[in-house]
């Protein structure tokens, strides 16, 4: 994907997962700490998501996703466990399978994530045919 505007994407996409993980309500504050930055880089942020219609923002109520915010963490989630596991099926360690599915979870397309899926579930089909489970 050569989009001009991935870098920005990527921040954006790392700031709904580290709400989506500390939880709904999430102070400013503490979404910064947990990001490393200063309150008011976040707060820019978060107005950005907001207008995106991503979170919404309420002052003293903290950060919230909304129902698109949500799912948009949630295709990350999937897109991140089809990649660790394809890495993992052709003998990645695990944590360098999770690091490299972290990485590209951000940048890889759905089709490309959808194709890998498939492959994902002809190589362990593959992998019990060649123990001799032919049932899996």
């Amino acid at each position: 994907m050569d989009d001009a505007h991935a870098p920005l994407r990527v921040r954006k996409e790392h700031y709904l997962e580290t709400i989506y993980s500390l939880g709904d309500g999430v102070t400013l504050s503490r979404l910064a700490r947990a990001l490393s930055v200063k309150p008011s880089s976040a707060l820019k942020v978060v107005r950005e998501l907001e207008a995106e219609g991503l979170v919404t923002y309420g002052g003293r109520k903290g950060l919230r996703l909304t129902e698109a915010g949500r799912r948009r963490v949630e295709e990350l989630n999937q897109r991140h466990k089809t990649l660790e596991e394809f890495f993992q099926l052709i003998g990645v360690a695990p944590e360098e399978a999770f690091r490299e599915a972290e990485k590209l979870e951000h940048v890889i397309s759905p089709e490309v994530v959808l194709r890998i899926e498939k492959l994902n579930e002809a190589l362990k089909k593959m992998r019990g045919v060649l123990a001799g489970d032919e049932g899996v």
